[in-house]
């Protein structure tokens, strides 16, 4: 019988990727230092610095150098340059996509999604990122927020807001979502914030203080059959999701427990 209701089944060796990462670095810890240095060379400036403005990869390995805080400081910023420079990466593929959109015709538009077999409910939302020139602001000045779905967000700001935004310094490609909608004054069940809150159907809040075990595993099964009715929509669970509410529940009644032993 299928179902829209996923569960997650934990992997049967709850360390699987940390043995699988112990043995490749057991297996390759000589040869890849040596083999980085062969084909990707050594950066040698001393200093490496994140700069929010590039938009070209580190392709050079870290250099040795004797201070080990330094070497951790290299490492950090040249992981970061490369990761935000993967995220503007991302925001010009939607930056392209939309710009194909409005200079090719209908069909050979169609053609192109075909031959990039990109899921067209993913296609919609890259589409909105790259047509929105305001986000190409925050692009063109370093500030262009890490994820996708603070970008996708953005594009429902009203010009106001999205100023509001700009305007603020402190707001920067670290900021969160509510962060922005904090200096951008978006009011709670404002018509941004109905907007923003349809991006996302809902979540699942689970209350610390109330879970019981057998509350959550009466849910589980009700909701399965709930879902029955509404085969559009899917209901995935992630993994160990009841070993985390046990784990929760545990918690909160030794940590009573304690407290009533002191009492007394």
């Amino acid at each position: 019988m299928t179902t829209n209701v996923i569960e997650k089944q934990k992997p049967i060796d709850n360390k699987v990727d940390e043995t699988i990462a112990h043995e490749l670095f057991n297996k390759f810890h000589k040869v890849t230092p040596i083999e980085i240095t062969k084909q990707f060379k050594r950066n040698a400036e001393k200093t490496i610095v994140f700069d929010k403005m590039s938009i070209s990869l580190s392709t050079t390995g870290v250099e040795k150098v004797d201070s080990p805080i330094k070497m951790i400081e290299n490492y950090y910023n040249q992981i970061k340059n490369n990761e935000y420079v993967s995220r503007k990466g991302m925001y010009l593929i939607c930056r392209d996509l939309f710009d194909a959109k409005v200079n090719l015709n209908k069909e050979s538009y169609k053609m192109l999604l075909a031959k990039l077999s990109y899921n067209q409910s993913s296609v919609y939302k890259q589409e909105a990122i790259g047509s929105d020139f305001r986000v190409f602001k925050m692009f063109n000045q370093g500030r262009l927020p890490e994820t996708w779905t603070t970008q996708y967000a953005l594009t429902q700001f009203n010009d106001e807001e999205f100023q509001r935004a700009l305007d603020d310094k402190n707001i920067n490609h670290q900021s969160t979502l509510s962060e922005i909608k904090k200096v951008a004054k978006v009011e709670n069940n404002s018509t941004t914030d109905n907007k923003i809150a349809l991006l996302g159907i809902g979540s699942l809040k689970v209350d610390k203080t109330k879970v019981q075990k057998n509350d959550f595993s009466k849910f589980q099964k009700d909701i399965k059959k709930f879902m029955n009715n509404y085969k559009f929509l899917t209901i995935e669970f992630a993994n160990g999701f009841k070993e985390t509410i046990d784990a929760m529940v545990d918690t909160r009644e030794n940590k009573d427990r304690n407290s009533n032993s002191i009492s007394a």
